[in-house]
């Protein structure tokens, strides 16, 4: 089976985590990152050694255009998301972003319908309902 190529949009504090565990998947490759700061590129390249040589870029437009990708991971201020998931799906790529989805109502159903055109995933970073406080049965 062929990795699966992940480019990270975004790549400071909560996405460097993010960047080590992919890292650890077997069936995953971190094949780029992108961060409009220069300054958390380098912590993330500095954190995880694996990255170290990863090409990086400082717009994701670049990065989509430039690396062969299946999937990204979005973890840059909720404001760009939209523009950033559309752009990723509209590539057909498969995403996973940090919450909130989108700022308004009419973005989620934009992206909820592009991700259903493209069938592509799209998922949203929530973790809580995976843990055992947060879960109940009806």
């Amino acid at each position: 089976m062929d990795k699966i190529r992940v480019g990270f949009i975004g790549c400071g504090g909560n996405a460097s985590g993010h960047i080590g565990r992919v890292l650890g998947i077997p069936e995953a490759e971190v094949v780029a990152l992108c961060d409009v700061d220069q300054a958390s590129l380098q912590r993330a390249k500095e954190r995880h050694s694996q990255a170290a040589e990863l090409p990086e870029f400082t717009h994701y437009q670049e990065m989509l255009e430039q690396v062969e990708l299946d999937a990204v991971e979005i973890s840059t201020p909720h404001t760009l998301h939209f523009e950033q998931i559309m752009a990723a799906l509209d590539k057909g790529l498969h995403v996973l972003t940090e919450k909130p989805m989108v700022c308004t109502v009419d973005h989620a159903r934009q992206v909820i319908a592009k991700s259903e055109e493209t069938g592509k995933v799209l998922m949203i970073s929530y973790q809580r309902h995976l843990q055992a406080q947060y879960r109940y049965v009806h």
